[in-house]
């Protein structure tokens, strides 16, 4: 295990700063998913923590994934693997995955390569499902799995004398950890076909108009912005935050009538909170102040609890 960490972890308040450091271009490699299947695991039990921010080092983000890894992954294989037995030794590393011990036992066998990407898309859900905001901060050229993590989070910035894009397809791979299908998402079958197909990175102000960035700034801004955005998403209920994820990536790719039954059951959960009591009975308690319920006052109170 090499000495310096992949992922440089900071923490202020409620808020956790992850910092990717695998210099000079901060590849993606073996030992950052082995760095992230850990952190994704420590901070989905921990309740103190309401935001998370991950961003790169001075212009360089997450550059891409450490085509070396993948290179010796492909020579490794025996032969090309047809799609059906694909999915059964998918199937089986996602089970092999779930346990660490045996993650650590089968890490270096000919099941390695298997292990990697279940332990990355297992990484990217705990991230999806957990009751943080996670926010990135898009500070450098963010390809392959630069981008594919960005879709991953709940809210990215980006700034503005930067790229992101999936080229894989170039080298005749697909984009995986859920790329493909997170990107579907965003931006709907016609353009992800085309991105896919094409693997051209394109510009901030590109993909702010095509909806896979949130904002856009100048680089300076960037981490301020980020950290402005952390401290306010920190402050919301760690379960409205929670159930407003599951209506997005969960409920949202499942037949209507289903996804409306899940809704109704995360409506009766957040109702039932503590924090909720406790925010409803401050907004009546802002409204009584005002002799008149006029808009502004209306938008007021609720500002006012965000």
């Amino acid at each position: 295990m090499p000495d310096v960490p992949r992922l440089t972890v900071s923490r202020r308040g409620r808020v956790v700063t992850v910092l990717f450091n695998n210099p000079p271009r901060h590849f993606f490699d073996v030992q950052m998913s082995i760095e992230l299947d850990d952190l994704t695991r420590r901070l989905e039990r921990d309740r103190s923590v309401g935001a998370v921010i991950f961003t790169g080092q001075g212009s360089t983000y997450l550059t891409h994934f450490n085509v070396h890894d993948l290179l010796d992954g492909a020579r490794r294989a025996p032969f090309a693997v047809p799609y059906p037995l694909a999915r059964l030794v998918a199937a089986s590393g996602r089970i092999a995955g779930r346990s660490r011990a045996v993650d650590r036992i089968l890490r270096r066998t000919p099941m390695g390569d298997v292990l990697l990407m279940a332990r990355i898309y297992a990484s990217m859900q705990r991230l999806n499902r957990m009751d943080k905001v996670v926010i990135t901060a898009i500070n450098g050229l963010g390809l392959g799995m630069g981008c594919v993590f960005a879709l991953g989070c709940d809210i990215r910035l980006m700034a503005d004398d930067t790229q992101i894009g999936l080229p894989e397809s170039g080298l005749a791979v697909l984009a995986g950890a859920g790329g493909t299908q997170r990107l579907v998402r965003m931006v709907g079958g016609g353009r992800a076909l085309e991105l896919l197909l094409e693997g051209r990175s394109i510009s901030a102000d590109q993909a702010l108009e095509l909806g896979l960035v949130h904002h856009v700034v100048a680089p300076q801004e960037l981490d301020s912005c980020a950290n402005a955005v952390a401290e306010r998403m920190a402050r919301r209920s760690p379960v409205i935050t929670r159930e407003i994820k599951r209506m997005v990536y969960d409920a949202g790719a499942r037949p209507f009538g289903a996804a409306l039954r899940m809704e109704m059951a995360s409506a009766i959960a957040t109702f039932s909170t503590a924090d909720a009591e406790h925010s409803m009975d401050a907004y009546v308690g802002l409204l009584g102040v005002h002799d008149e319920l006029t808009d502004d006052a209306i938008t007021g109170s609720f500002g006012a609890l965000l």
